[in-house]
């Protein structure tokens, strides 16, 4: 998934932002979509999230690349398949050459056994957060994915989309309404390349949209307009919207429509509801966004300017608790699972709006039953506050600690809590070492549960018996990553 996610809002009311995946249709057929984000020190086998999906009836996914291990595990599920070029590899793409061997290692190969659909070229590409870098990438990979599937004898049924964040469009301040969108000046000419590269190939725009972060980025935003039952209205010459979400697809017809392609196929890559990590971000919160939006979907609502089906996919699956957190702390939390594939909260998917318990992960093997907790001991006899200050960031900075933010679920933890979390998520990571539980003498290892109310401290994912594996260093890499878009994002 992308690092993403500043967006302009509108007048504060029209614009929310990016991720991930859901589709439903009504009576007849059901087809739910979600993203299936692999950003995590410990993953799920592969085969263990396919059959999740097909325990929850899903029939579409949005991957974020192409992994081999992923598109096996799919083979022969009848799952209908988004793969993806990251964004790194855009310049590669370049190269009609490179694009016809992407297309033969990563779609044709798999052609008679996986059910792909779409390809996406890059995330989130002309996203301001990365102040240009991939604008004059974008377009020439987009044309060579496609000329490759269309010569490789794939491209009527396979088609190449570039999914974009909600900050590529947007209305004028002194006329803030869905009718009045259009495309940013500063990409306006590569944005109309695009569009009508896609009209031409019948291939559809594919838009992330979070009410969250309209929310998220505006104090003054309307509470309820970000969910699909709340009171806030707005006009549009006469046309009401009741919620962001349909102001905001109406937006992007409009900028469509201002490019004379107003009737053009928009599928919404991304939307969710993260449940930790903000103020926002929690379990009700969600369960009231997903509960307005899947009842909508279902019943093929639609929107004021597109009434009818929308495909929509939810972002997203899992957690992913190695995810940069540049745009917010709540990027590792927009799983309707958590880390381990247990359900958060129920959740109907076939909207008929029924609270129904999703079917989790089976057969999870957890590491043993141990925590890692500040030794009290040896904070006394260390009164130096600075060393213990130095080894809680170091520990974050090597696991997830989002949780510990303000307004999160464990936001209201003391200082022994605080260092307590930080050095079991540091410890889990490093697959429970007993060296990982150290921190120059200030842990210690317990079997108790230090668990405090709604704080969960957790047990990672793994084989109980190994006690050691290489999902540190990966972590640490995408740590350094994360460290590093943050800075490129300032």
């Amino acid at each position: 998934m992308s690092n993403r996610r500043k967006q302009s809002t509108t007048a504060g009311i029209f614009l929310c932002i990016t991720i991930s995946t859901l589709f439903l249709l009504s009576s007849d057929v059901s087809a739910l979509g979600v993203n299936w984000g692999t950003m995590a020190t410990h993953q799920l086998p592969p085969k263990t999230v396919v059959q999740m999906l097909k325990d929850n009836n899903v029939k579409k996914v949005k991957l974020f690349d192409a992994d081999t291990n992923t598109m096996v595990a799919l083979a022969g599920s009848g799952i209908e398949v988004m793969v993806a070029i990251p964004n790194d590899q855009l310049k590669a793409m370049g190269s009609y050459n490179r694009a016809k061997d992407w297309v033969r290692r990563n779609i044709t190969r798999f052609n008679d056994d996986i059910k792909i659909k779409y390809v996406a070229v890059g995330n989130e590409p002309f996203l301001t957060a990365y102040n240009g870098s991939f604008i004059n990438l974008t377009y020439p990979a987009l044309f060579n994915i496609q000329k490759a599937l269309n010569e490789a004898g794939v491209g009527d049924f396979i088609k190449a989309t570039v999914p974009l964040n909600a900050d590529v469009y947007n209305s004028p301040l002194e006329n803030p309404v869905p009718s009045a969108g259009s495309f940013r000046q500063d990409i306006f000419e590569e944005m109309k390349l695009i569009v009508n590269f896609l009209a031409h190939n019948k291939a559809p725009f594919t838009v992330n949209i979070y009410p969250f972060l309209s929310l998220y980025l505006s104090s003054d935003f309307p509470f309820d307009y970000a969910f699909f039952n709340g009171q806030n209205t707005v006009s549009d010459n006469g046309v009401i919207y009741t919620n962001v979400f349909d102001a905001n697809f109406d937006t992007l017809l409009a900028s469509l429509k201002a490019l004379g392609h107003g009737d053009m196929t928009v599928i919404v890559g991304e939307v969710g509801w993260p449940t930790d990590g903000d103020k926002n971000a929690n379990i009700p919160n969600a369960e009231r966004f997903y509960t307005g939006l899947l009842p909508k979907l279902a019943a093929n609502r639609g929107t004021p300017m597109r009434p009818g089906y929308i495909e929509v996919y939810l972002f997203g699956f899992i957690d992913e608790d190695a995810k940069s957190i540049a745009p917010g702390n709540f990027e590792r939390h927009w799983g309707i699972f958590k880390y381990d594939g247990q359900p958060k909260f129920p959740a109907d998917l076939s909207g008929a709006g029924q609270k129904k318990i999703l079917t989790g992960a089976q057969n999870v093997q957890y590491l043993q039953n141990q925590w890692c907790m500040l030794n009290p001991d040896g904070l006394t006899f260390s009164n130096n506050t600075n060393q213990l200050g130095d080894n809680v960031n170091y520990a974050c900075t090597f696991s997830d600690c989002t949780a510990l933010g303000y307004g999160s679920s464990c936001g209201n933890l003391d200082e022994v809590g605080n260092a307590s979390y930080a050095f079991n998520m540091y410890f889990q990571v490093q697959n429970q070492k007993a060296e990982a539980c150290d921190f120059e003498g200030l842990a210690i290892i317990t079997t108790r549960n230090i668990s405090r109310e709604q704080c969960n401290f957790p047990i990672q994912i793994g084989d109980p018996t190994s006690g050691h594996s290489d999902h540190n260093h990966r972590f640490i890499g995408l740590a350094l990553v994360s460290m590093l878009l943050l800075f490129m994002a300032l």
